[in-house]
């Protein structure tokens, strides 16, 4: 009789296992895709730094091009970004609102000729995008963009 209460334990035993997972299964593939996701989510979270960069640089050319023109209506360029007087941006932030714009004129510099600079700085949640912090551009189309040491990273204009 003995025999067959194992025998029947057995059989039980055996159904169970392939019917569900151990608890230790479950915990490792919980770690795995925990481990996973942390992988993913510090990728994707450079991935929207990186993409939001074009918030800086469309801006930035949009204000250049401005520039110009204020300059062949006045003959001067305007220290005014926000103003409908001045470049009309209507605000010193972005299009987007993750840079803060800036703009920087020279009027009859020692070479002679008239200059600006406009420069975008990132601001808020963008801030953490260390590799390009800020963005500017001149006069002669010159773009130029800094990491947070301020030196040059000829790779944001891109």
């Amino acid at each position: 009789m003995m025999i067959n209460r194992n025998k029947h334990f057995e059989q039980e035993f055996q159904g169970a296992i392939d019917r569900g997972f151990t608890l230790i299964e479950l915990l490792i593939t919980m770690v795995i895709i925990g481990i996973l996701a942390s992988i993913a989510l510090g990728s994707f979270q450079q991935y929207v730094l990186k993409s939001r960069r074009i918030d800086a640089t469309t801006t930035l050319m949009k204000l250049a091009v401005a520039q110009e023109k204020y300059f062949n209506q006045h003959l001067t360029y305007s220290n005014d970004i926000s103003s409908s007087s001045g470049l009309n941006q209507q605000s010193l932030l972005s299009d987007e609102s993750y840079y803060q714009l800036s703009v920087e004129v020279k009027i009859q510099a020692a070479d002679g000729i008239d200059s600006f600079k406009v420069s975008a700085t990132a601001i808020s949640s963008q801030s953490k995008d260390k590799q390009c912090q800020l963005f500017s551009i001149n006069h002669l189309n010159v773009q130029q963009a800094f990491n947070s040491q301020n030196t040059i990273n000829s790779d944001c204009w891109l």
